[in-house]
């Protein structure tokens, strides 16, 4: 379901641990969390996006000026140009509100795609459209960092109103999961 106003589409992306983490507690994703065929497929989506959206972690440990990008950060005010790269632009959220920042941008179409840290999807979870979410299943990082503050997205996207289809073993031990929005979005959700 789009966002009211626009035919932006919400889509998150993640690769998590049998114990839904998204990154061992420094920060690092450990060797046997990468997957080649989800890695392909994650940077096939990103190519079709009209914007990716991840928070400053991220941004700082993965640089890629050749995409739009939006960072979340509480470094700027509201709306910013990354200084850094002219592809990137700062956001605060809490000074300003998603439909906001993306009239500021003018996106009114295509997919925002989502991918991360665990602040950035908390704060989109109630907008998924979409989640492509790809576990590896010999993997546990009981110290990691989640991908969800609320728990595992296995259980977090359902209450989200996304139902589980297409599951898949992209390559053993490693299974990708579309989640799909079944259900309308709460009127506070709306954008």
């Amino acid at each position: 379901m789009p966002i009211t106003g626009t035919q932006v589409e919400i889509e998150g992306h993640a690769i998590v641990s049998v114990d839904g983490m998204i990154a061992a507690a420094d920060g690092t994703m450990p060797p046997a969390m990468r997957s080649e065929a989800d890695w392909q497929q994650f940077q096939t989506a990103l190519d079709r996006a009209a914007l990716v959206v991840l928070g400053r972690l991220g941004h700082a440990r993965h640089p890629n000026p050749g995409r739009r990008r939006l960072v979340l950060t509480r470094s700027v005010a509201a709306l910013q140009a990354d200084p850094a790269d002219s592809n990137a632009t700062l956001w605060n959220p809490a000074g300003l509100p998603i439909a906001e920042m993306l009239a500021e941008l003018g996106v009114t179409s295509g997919t925002i795609a989502i991918t991360g840290g665990t602040g950035t999807f908390d704060l989109f979870e109630p907008y998924f459209d979409r989640f492509v979410l790809a576990e590896v299943r010999a993997l546990a990082l009981p110290d990691g960092i989640p991908c969800f503050t609320e728990g595992h997205p296995r259980f977090v996207l359902p209450g989200a109103g996304l139902e589980a289809r297409d599951m898949t073993m992209i390559e053993p031990g490693v299974v990708q999961t579309h989640w799909i929005r079944t259900e309308r979005r709460p009127q506070n959700c709306a954008l």
